[in-house]
């Protein structure tokens, strides 16, 4: 059986349920898959959600320099690695891990998976002159000595596949994908659900709760499942201090680790509101679609993707009133616009599970 090797230092145990461990954990069943980090948590997932005899996690030298400790892994590792994966276009690290494994191994493959926002693919390919013709042609260079680079969204691989940085035929479409679950998803509550970061600098939660301040919610209730962040504690301290009756309305979870939990929030709420200004891909997003909710989203990382397979849900612009005008008109029609959870569950299953996801990248090697 064939090796594959996963390098991910900033690995944490929450982080093995997204596409750094489901991707190993289900091509597991064609390699002997393996995910090298540094020890920086108690990876528990790996004995219980994602056990299995072909999965395991092999710990880097920690001498406080990822570069020079990723290199010296693969330097003693390369000739018994037969697949190396490596996470986003990183210039001060890649080349250098890219350069070493051939050298090393020079029939070894290799496999990027980019998991770039819009603007950062935009900088890429689009932004004029002379640095950045120089960085695409350096990038260009590097991306002939990788295998397989795959792309979360169809709207980034289809700027990159139009571009002369990459062969085509390198490219993969590989959205991020979900693992089957046995929740209840028909006793549906009135919640509009997010779950993340509860932030003003990316997130943008405090459009929405400003927006949610000025509609009538009859029987709906916001629910904010993530940490706060510091540049929202005080906007919410404020924001309940002025009109402590929303505290009824808008309920703060906190961070939710266990899965299953965090499967019946997604499970009892009806409409998934997502207001970031970028994302890569937006695992939450999808999550909630496959639990039957209607999105409301921002047109960032796989979004549209989701809405374009599902017809359920609508890509808003990053502004207060078009937020407010969605939301209003989603709560006041709601009865005509909602649909068979388990219809929507469907949908979103059969085009972003892993199993299948996988099986496509399995084919690229």
């Amino acid at each position: 059986m064939k090796k594959y090797n996963c390098i991910f230092p900033g690995l944490y145990n929450y982080i093995l349920t997204k596409d750094v461990g489901m991707i190993p954990y289900i091509l597991a069943k064609y390699y002997n898959c393996t995910i090298t980090t540094y020890n920086n948590d108690n990876y528990t997932y790996i004995d219980t959600i994602l056990k299995n005899n072909n999965l395991k996690i092999n710990y880097l030298n920690n001498t406080k320099n990822e570069k020079k400790d990723v290199m010296e892994y693969i330097k003693k590792n390369a000739k018994n690695i037969d697949i190396i994966q490596f996470y986003h276009l990183r210039y001060n690290v890649l080349p250098w891990y890219v350069l070493i494994y051939k050298l090393y191994n020079p029939h070894g493959k290799i496999y990027l998976k980019l998991d770039a926002n819009n603007d950062y693919i935009d900088f890429l390919v689009k932004r004029k002159g002379i640095l950045p013709m120089i960085r695409r042609f350096l990038v260009k260079i590097l991306f002939k000595f990788i295998n397989v680079i795959s792309i979360e969204t169809r709207r980034n691989y289809n700027t990159l596949k139009t571009s002369n940085i990459i062969s085509p035929k390198k490219l993969l479409y590989l959205p991020n994908g979900i693992m089957k679950n046995n929740t209840n998803i028909n006793n549906k509550e009135k919640i509009i659900l997010y779950v993340g970061y509860i932030e003003k600098k990316n997130k943008s939660i405090d459009m929405l709760l400003q927006v949610i301040t000025t509609i009538n919610l009859e029987e709906w209730r916001l629910v904010l499942i993530g940490r706060v962040m510091d540049d929202m504690k005080e906007f919410i301290n404020n924001l309940f201090e002025n009109k402590p009756e929303l505290k009824d309305k808008i309920i703060l979870k906190g961070y939710i680790s266990d899965k299953n939990l965090l499967s019946q929030e997604y499970a009892k709420s009806s409409i998934y509101c997502c207001t970031s200004k970028k994302e890569s891909f937006g695992i939450s997003t999808l999550e909630a679609a496959y639990h039957g909710n209607y999105i409301i989203s921002t047109n960032v990382g796989g979004s549209p993707d989701i809405i374009n397979k599902t017809s359920y849900g609508k890509i808003i612009n990053h502004d207060t009133n078009d937020l407010k005008e969605t939301l209003e008109y989603t709560i006041n029609n709601w009865n005509k616009l909602k649909r068979n959870p388990s219809e929507i569950q469907k949908i979103v299953y059969d085009n972003f599970n892993w199993n299948d996801l996988c099986d496509k990248l399995v084919k690229k090697f």
